[in-house]
């Protein structure tokens, strides 16, 4: 078993390939695969042989990630080592490796010596694995845990017993801030408290099965696994209060003790996801329906090859509206599953298992081939088409080969890059900010326009819209969710609309179902609208007829005619604003609503010469402010009575007089934005 000396190589570039071979073929026999379906067929003839295998990530037909989730399929593959070979260094595909059962990393162009000592490394690991005691915790390793287990069950048939499985959360970020020698020092700690509390039960059989993850078989009793969670809690705590850290349990009752000790372990482990990262829930039991949804979804994972050959995802569109013009302005391509035996598959079912498991990267680049020829027929029928955004994952974000796949798609096609916009998650931008940065700079020279999806959902926003360039932002109208509709969720949807503004960035908001919705967008300034309320996700065909019904309709007119001034006057670099900026006449822009009035606006004549002359006062610029505010209240109040309200005079000071006309400019049921203009009469007085 010791003595294998061959490398699996697998690696669709053939010159990498040559090269490894060259590195590495005086001290190892070499075998090659192009794709992950022809490396695991070459595994399976060459099981005997294979001591180690060098796995590339990005790959046609299967890629690295899908290679992985068959080959933990196999346990006769458990102790044979993978080594991902890698051109960038990615934590977010690093951690899913990881989680994969990847053993360790190796950066391309390969070093020799570097990848000879790895290789070597990795088949030392191997061979340590095969033995029956981990080498950092002293405890049962996997192999030897698990005959334990198989030991114990057999011996005691008559007894219930309990096989729980645990690890701790965030241990890779001990790792990684205070280094492996502290990890290790976290994982002897447990092992040293497993130790404590077997002396405690007659029968009791644990080990180290993989990284942080242990495994205990002891007769069921809830309260004594209860007693064991705590105490490993307890003890990690002394290890180093300041690591937070904590205890995630699954649990599986044996009650067929026939199973594989494999199988309860997978039970054990469907638990402990249901409690993983909720900090109240430390213990999780196995219930059937675990194992429903594991096969649920493993059907929706083994069907995406299938469904990808036989093009069963359909392009759904959805179209953005202009709140000026009230018409279409583009759409968001969404994805939609017609299965040829199931009908059709929620998105909601599909897209979180394909973003868990890496296969959201294949489907983002499906849609984005469908799209651009979707552009292309509608530019051959002589159509002037609006942009249409896809969606792009976070898996993308950090392939390499992005740039190359966005430009060979619009060469291919023969389209122009602003007909194809692109989508991220704000959450995206959060993780390696230069790599998105360096990303986003090199679409923006070939043209693409972005999009910052979810804006408000993630932590850091206001840092991120800082240093990205962005070119619209999206906003959902769940922002207000279980908010009522005048509450402090609109007045953040406010400020997010207005603060897009002053950056210059066009706003989305999607989720849009309601006219109160469409009419307090329009008031605060929003430029396009998603949802419901014009338009549900449609079928190709339905959108064509939907744009070709606009065109016979013409444009509808808007329910305020002064929606597009309002809309110039929030743009800071439009010509309107700078006319506005300019005028000898001072100018205010005010919200009124339930009887309160906001400044939203003013031109640079109104701040030096009405309220911020800098030659007045504290005391004096108080009275002018609230003189003006009342004069302000009394006249709007009389326009949302439906009252006539002529021009008022208003004394500033007492040799200075103004002549004040209110005109209403933006309106919705409870709000209204009013222009105040300031003539000076005191001439005439």
């Amino acid at each position: 078993m010791y003595n294998k000396n061959t490398i699996l190589l697998v690696d669709d570039e053939e010159m990498v390939k040559k090269r490894l071979r060259d590195v590495i073929n005086d001290n190892f026999e070499v075998l090659d695969a192009s794709d992950g379906q022809e490396a695991l067929d070459v595994l399976a003839a060459n099981i005997n042989k294979v001591a180690v295998i060098v796995l590339d990530l990005i790959m046609p037909i299967m890629d690295g990630f899908q290679f992985m989730d068959e080959f933990r399929r196999h346990q006769e593959y458990d102790n044979i080592p993978v080594i991902v070979a890698t051109a960038n260094e990615d934590w977010h595909s690093e951690q899913k490796c990881l989680e994969a059962g990847v053993w360790d990393f190796v950066m391309k162009p390969y070093n020799p010596l570097l990848l000879q000592f790895r290789i070597r490394n990795a088949i030392d690991k191997s061979r340590m694995i095969m033995a029956e005691r981990d080498a950092i915790t002293g405890l049962y390793t996997k192999y030897k845990f698990y005959r334990a287990v198989r030991m114990l069950l057999l011996e005691n048939t008559e007894e219930t017993f309990a096989f729980a499985r645990f690890d701790i959360d965030r241990f890779k970020m001990i790792n990684n801030f205070y280094g492996v020698k502290e990890g290790n020092k976290v994982l002897q700690s447990v092992a040293s408290e497993l130790r404590k509390i077997a002396t405690v039960f007659a029968k009791f059989v644990y080990g180290r099965i993989e990284n942080d993850v242990f495994g205990v078989c002891m007769p069921f009793k809830e309260e004594n696994i209860e007693l064991l969670v705590n105490a490993l809690q307890i003890n990690l705590r002394k290890v180093n209060k300041d690591y937070n850290i904590k205890v995630s349990c699954g649990v599986y009752v044996i009650n067929d003790d026939t199973l594989d000790v494999a199988e309860i372990y997978d039970r054990a482990f469907l638990a402990a996801k249901s409690c993983k990262g909720k900090f109240v829930q430390s213990i999780a039991y196995y219930n059937d329906s675990m194992i429903e949804d594991m096969r649920q979804e493993q059907f929706i994972i083994n069907e995406v090859n299938r469904a990808i050959e036989e093009e069963q995802f359909e392009v759904y569109l959805q179209p953005k509206i202009n709140l000026a013009t009230d018409r279409s302005y583009g759409a968001e391509a969404l994805v939609r599953w017609q299965h040829p035996d199931l009908g059709m598959i929620s998105p909601g079912e599909f897209i979180p298992i394909y973003e868990r498991n890496g296969i959201i990267g294949r489907l983002d680049q499906y849609m984005w081939r469908h799209v651009c020829k979707l552009l292309r027929k509608w530019l051959d029928e002589g159509k002037n088409p609006n942009p249409i955004s896809v969606n792009v994952s976070r898996v993308n974000i950090y392939n390499p080969q992005l740039i190359q796949i966005f430009k060979k798609l619009i060469t291919e096609y023969q389209i122009p890059a602003e007909l194809l916009n692109l989508e991220l998650t704000e959450s995206a931008f959060m993780e390696d900010q230069d790599l998105i940065m360096k990303t986003m700079s090199n679409l923006h020279q070939l043209g693409f326009k972005i999009m910052m999806d979810d804006f408000g959902s993630g932590y850091s926003s206001l840092n991120v819209l800082k240093d990205m360039e962005v070119d619209y932002l999206k906003v959902d109208m769940k922002f207000l969710q279980d908010q009522e509709f005048n509450g402090k969720g609109e007045k953040v949807l406010t400020s997010v609309i207005r603060m897009a503004k002053w950056l210059h960035l066009p706003s989305i908001v999607e989720g849009v179902e309601t006219l109160e919705q469409v009419d307090f967008l329009k008031c605060i300034g929003c430029e396009y609208a998603q949802g419901y309320y014009y338009a549900k996700p449609m079928t190709v065909a339905d959108y064509e007829a939907f744009i070709a019904k606009e065109e016979v309709m013409g444009a509808k007119c808007c329910e305020d005619e002064n929606i597009t001034i309002v809309n110039e006057l929030w743009n800071t670099r439009s010509n309107t604003s700078r006319l506005f900026d300019m005028l000898d006449t001072p100018i205010a822009v005010y919200e009124y609503r339930h009887e309160k009035l906001e400044l939203l606006r003013t031109n640079a004549r109104y701040e030096s010469e009405l309220v911020f002359d800098k030659s007045v006062s504290e005391h004096e610029h108080n009275r002018r402010m609230k003189a003006e505010r009342e004069m302000l209240c009394e006249a709007f109040a009389k326009i949302v009575r439906g009252d006539f309200c002529g021009p008022m005079e208003y004394e500033l000071t007492n040799d200075i007089w103004y002549r004040v006309t209110v005109r209403v400019i933006g309106k919705r049921a409870d709000t209204m934005i009013m222009m105040v203009t300031f003539y000076e009469i005191s001439e005439y007085k």
